[in-house]
């Protein structure tokens, strides 16, 4: 992932710090809230994150997920880069973690100025997301199979 992304956070044309900038977060930080309206992007540069997301398990009664851990070299956040739609999951530091966090509005705009430059990096978040799709497919259809062996079918 680090390629395009690095080509565009490197290029004149994206100045830090009003396109980007680095933050810090301890352990146990809550990075992204479930529900936030932000369109901006994550890059991990070192520590883990882990990208959770509240599921119901009774009345009035929820827990996170813990869909997936991340770490150094990947990216959160870009789901809502093209979209006006609010956060679908959290994310949180599982360590001391230090981020490039990337304005989303300033990096569409960068990637319509120097599309020779965006499309590298949308194809690598395609890709990114399309193996994450199959990998949840694999999952859900484990969890299917193993709910309808419990339940005799019905």
């Amino acid at each position: 992932m680090t390629a395009a992304i690095h080509a565009i956070l490197e290029h004149p044309g994206f100045p830090q710090p009003k396109a980007w900038w680095k933050e810090d977060f301890g352990p146990q930080h809550t990075i992204i809230e479930e529900g936030d309206a932000s369109r901006d992007v994550f890059l991990i540069e070192r520590g883990v994150v882990r990208i959770n997301k509240a599921v119901e398990i009774g009345p009035d009664e929820e827990m996170q997920s813990g869909l997936l851990e991340l770490s150094a070299g990947d990216t959160f956040g870009e789901l809502n880069l093209f979209g006006t739609t609010s956060r679908i999951a959290s994310v949180v530091a599982l360590s001391q973690t230090v981020l490039v966090h990337i304005d989303g509005n300033a990096l569409t705009q960068f990637m319509d100025r120097y599309p020779e430059l965006g499309y590298p990096l949308l194809k690598e978040f395609f890709i990114k997301h399309a193996d994450l799709l199959r990998q949840a497919n694999y999952r859900l259809s484990g969890l299917y199979a193993d709910r309808l062996r419990h339940t005799g079918g019905d």
